[in-house]
């Protein structure tokens, strides 16, 4: 697939790896929209900078809790370049809790932006796509959907949900869409991960460091370009998901 003026809506698209795919697709020559909650500031930085390297960018702002603007974003973002081709779905929260002491509040602000979201998202792709139009979406999961630890009951539910509906969306939206995911290990630290912390995880893979947000946008553009994968996840985790 050739993006060249393709369009393409990131969520999360301003800061981490969102920012990191918003990069990789404008170096690609793809119209991106960046979407952002609250980080206005650093979305439309990031867009004034591609469009000053000549490229094509917007900024859309969705608070992804609210089912109705997750709903409306996808609207909003064609009305940019066009019907979107390519969706990304990078934004997500990630707050700690245990089994016994999480709340029902964090257990639904989790599922609304890192399930529920997508869901509706990936919903309204296919909706505002024309027919027998190719489109390819990519979900960025994590890798403890394979080996889930404590800590993160909300998050680690909403992540696995979100594979489980890659993979039957996959086989619904087939042949003209192809749907994948990303699962990433140690790329950046967590918002509660100190340094120290965040360096005895990524030692103790087994490659015994940590990846790059730049590991995930090659695997973005890898999923991208082929045309004969679909219902997949690719695991940039140095081998964590084995230990």
């Amino acid at each position: 697939m050739d993006i060249r003026g393709v369009p393409v809506l990131v969520t999360g698209g301003s800061k981490r790896i969102g920012a990191a795919c918003v990069a990789a697709l404008a170096n690609s020559k793809a119209s991106v929209i960046v979407h952002y909650g609250s980080s206005k500031k650093e979305a439309e930085a990031l867009s004034a900078q591609i469009r000053h390297s000549g490229g094509e960018a917007a900024t859309v702002q969705a608070n992804l809790e609210s089912a109705e603007e997750a709903s409306a974003l996808m609207q909003q973002a064609g009305g940019f370049f066009g019907p979107v081709q390519i969706l990304v779905n990078s934004a997500a929260i990630f707050k700690p809790g245990l089994f016994a002491d999480t709340s029902l509040t964090q257990w639904h602000e989790h599922l609304a932006v890192n399930l529920t979201a997508p869901f509706l998202l990936m919903q309204e792709f296919v909706r505002q796509l024309p027919d027998r139009t190719l489109g390819k979406i990519i979900n960025i999961i994590d890798q403890r959907i394979t080996r889930p630890r404590p800590g993160h009951i909300a998050y680690n539910s909403a992540k696995s949900a979100l594979w489980t509906l890659t993979q039957v969306a996959a086989q619904e939206m087939a042949p003209w869409i192809q749907v994948n995911a990303i699962a990433p290990g140690p790329i950046l630290p967590a918002p509660d991960q100190d340094g120290d912390g965040f360096a005895a995880v990524a030692n103790a893979t087994p490659l015994a460091r940590s990846g790059s947000p730049e590991d995930i946008t090659k695997a973005l553009i890898f999923l991208i370009e082929q045309e004969y994968i679909t219902g997949e996840i690719i695991r940039v985790d140095g081998g964590e998901h084995l230990i």
